[in-house]
């Protein structure tokens, strides 16, 4: 039939037809698109003054049983069950300058650690943003002597001497906790100099001479000032409902720098006098933790340890050895991704760096060539967004002011054996002003002398990052807080 009418119905069907397939190709346009950017509100980055926060709920006992292993509460640094929130109205301005200041100092102790030096059920134990400590880093609440004395104490991935304060004192800094006096325990114990944890020492933390007229001493210089000294000791250790006997520790005397608050530190690094080794009878090496959100008065993390503590949904990259720094936990890093675009990094600038994963750097460090092709990347996908000026570390920033929500590329890392790990949206922005006004890319290029890669905690918010040296990887899992 070719007369009008024909061509016309002809027309019209193929009309449709290109307009259903123009549709169908916008909404997987726009599909994709979502699946690459991340829409947040702008009053995720408004920190509470610390008067706004409710009363601690007195019905909640702060522990509960698992079976198996045990799950105790988790309290935010600012969240109003912490021990070390803020007791006064302190500016958000304050805290910001505060934690870039012992930032940076994070940075100087890794420069300067250069050169230096069958599994139990699971335990849970309390985790918390730790600004007030001082170090920008979180805490755990463990168990010394017999009977226990509970006490505060900073964890650090890149620490392999664990330390808390101990009476008499010659030179001690202020501390939520009674300062430990080894006298009230009836399992302490001085270790003497041939032990072969003295001998260790000299290894772990550069200690040249760890004999002195009474045992073995110890000392630890950290690279911003800080240093602890004392002598160097068995004890019994608890964590949660879990305890181990002649855990070598330093009882330190002398001790200054910036843990003020805490009692003390739990090394989680790579060394045999490191937590991992010295429990690896029972717990296998293996521990990871889930960070509560850096913003959050009510968010809540967890601090596991043993089989239990690897969770089954994560991605694992395999741990890669460094001899210059063989406390911190190096990965491979194969490449960075902005939005849908990944970007052009020579394998060999990322390979050569080497990527450390560390719970005590809070803004994640890329080498410079690395930086400036995220930056310029981000740049480019969020010119609708006004700008603001620099600060500190921190180049890109926006005034997100007058926003109620923002739209910003999803940051993924693509690390070797295929572990691609997304930043959650709030490991992307980090609020200067508490009124929104200057929100900046948290991220930061890294230090000609340095020269790794970083990834900071602030980045691994509202996930499960699991260390297993037992099998040599570590592993990451998102949403796994609750858990």
């Amino acid at each position: 039939m070719d007369n009008p009418t024909t061509h016309f119905l002809v027309f019209c069907i193929r009309v449709v037809a290109v307009s259903m397939l123009q549709c169908l190709l916008m909404g997987s346009a726009t599909a994709l698109d979502h699946e690459n950017y991340h829409t947040i509100s702008v009053e995720n980055f408004k920190w509470k003054e610390p008067q706004e926060f409710a009363k601690c709920p007195a019905s909640f006992a702060g522990q509960e049983a698992l079976k198996p292993g045990v799950k105790i509460r988790l309290d935010h640094i600012h969240g109003a069950c912490s021990p070390l929130r803020p007791t006064n109205s302190s500016s958000w301005i304050y805290l910001v300058s505060q934690t870039f200041e012992q930032d940076n100092a994070r940075l100087n102790t890794i420069s300067r650690s250069k050169n230096s030096s069958t599994y139990s059920p699971m335990s849970n134990v309390p985790l918390q943003p730790g600004r007030k400590v001082g170090t920008g880093n979180y805490i755990v609440t463990a168990g010394f002597g017999t009977p226990a004395k509970n006490l505060l104490l900073v964890i650090d991935t890149g620490s392999d001497v664990t330390w808390i304060q101990c009476n008499p004192c010659s030179d001690c800094y202020s501390q939520v906790d009674p300062i430990f006096n080894p006298q009230q325990s009836s399992s302490y114990k001085h270790l003497p100099c041939l032990s072969a944890a003295c001998t260790q020492l000299s290894t772990s933390e550069g200690n040249s001479n760890p004999c002195g007229a009474g045992g073995c001493v110890y000392e630890v210089d950290y690279g911003d000032g800080s240093s602890t000294q004392g002598d160097f000791s068995q004890e019994t250790l608890a964590l949660g409902s879990d305890s181990f006997q002649s855990f070598a520790f330093g009882c330190g005397h002398t001790n200054t720098g910036l843990f003020k608050g805490s009692a003390g530190l739990l090394g989680l690094g790579r060394t045999a006098l490191a937590f991992p080794a010295q429990t690896k009878s029972k717990y296998g090496g293996q521990f990871s933790y889930c960070l509560p959100d850096f913003l959050s008065s009510t968010s809540t993390g967890s601090f596991s340890v043993g089989q239990g503590s690897i969770p089954a949904t994560a991605v694992f990259t395999p741990l890669v050895s460094n001899s210059i720094y063989p406390s911190y936990y190096f990965v491979g890093l194969n490449g960075i991704s902005v939005g849908s675009q990944r970007l052009s990094i020579p394998p060999a600038v990322l390979g050569r760096a080497g990527t450390i994963v560390d719970s005590g750097t809070v803004i994640t460090r890329l080498v410079p060539q690395a930086y400036n092709a995220l930056k310029t990347s981000f740049r480019s996908q969020t010119q609708n967004l006004p700008s603001a000026q620099p600060y500190s570390i921190m180049d890109t920033c926006y005034d997100l002011s007058s926003y109620s929500q923002v739209r910003i590329p999803i940051i993924t890392f693509h690390f070797q054996n295929n572990a691609d790990v997304s930043v959650v949206a709030l490991g992307i922005l980090f609020p200067v002003k508490n009124d929104g006004s200057q929100v900046c890319l948290a991220f930061a290029p890294e230090s000609k002398s340095n020269s790794v890669n970083i990834i900071g905690n602030y980045q691994q918010q509202r996930m499960r990052v699991a260390f297993d040296t037992r099998a040599g990887r570590v592993g990451f899992a998102s949403g796994s807080c609750a858990t």
